[in-house]
């Protein structure tokens, strides 16, 4: 399981009695940290580490268990994937790209009217469709 104390006491809550003997073994974010010192993890490739390990399949975890090596090797395919280049045609991503613009522009509107302005999310979404239009534009 991953999430806060309060939803983790919650779902132990809903899912055991409250007399049933327990083992609970933690990883929280410094023990994630501290397993993979030696390649200096952000604190998002933490919380992401932090997710996989919650939501590892009872019958994995039970066979494999979880080791400062298997978080480390978590983290070095964590990065592998979000670092991974796939080839599209341009075509393809230029639909995607003025279809995600409209959308972001819409929600975008959506929050200046109820008063809130721009939301940190869309912006950072914005720049990225900008700088991948940029990229297709040279």
């Amino acid at each position: 399981m991953f999430g806060t104390r309060e939803a983790l006491c919650k779902e132990l809550e809903r899912m055991f009695t409250h007399d049933e003997p327990l083992e609970l073994l933690i990883w929280t974010g410094e023990g994630v940290h501290v397993a993979c010192r030696e390649l200096s993890p952000t604190d998002e490739e933490i919380t992401a580490i932090q997710e996989v390990i919650g939501n590892t399949a009872m019958g994995t975890y039970r066979n494999e268990g979880v080791t400062s090596a298997s978080v480390c090797d978590l983290l070095v395919c964590h990065r592998e994937a979000v670092n991974r280049e796939v080839t599209v045609p341009v075509t393809v991503l230029t639909r995607l790209l003025h279809d995600a613009e409209r959308e972001l522009q819409h929600q975008d509107g959506l929050a200046r009217e109820s008063g809130k302005g721009t939301p940190r999310r869309i912006q950072q979404r914005l720049e990225d469709v900008a700088a991948l239009k940029a990229l297709l534009s040279s």
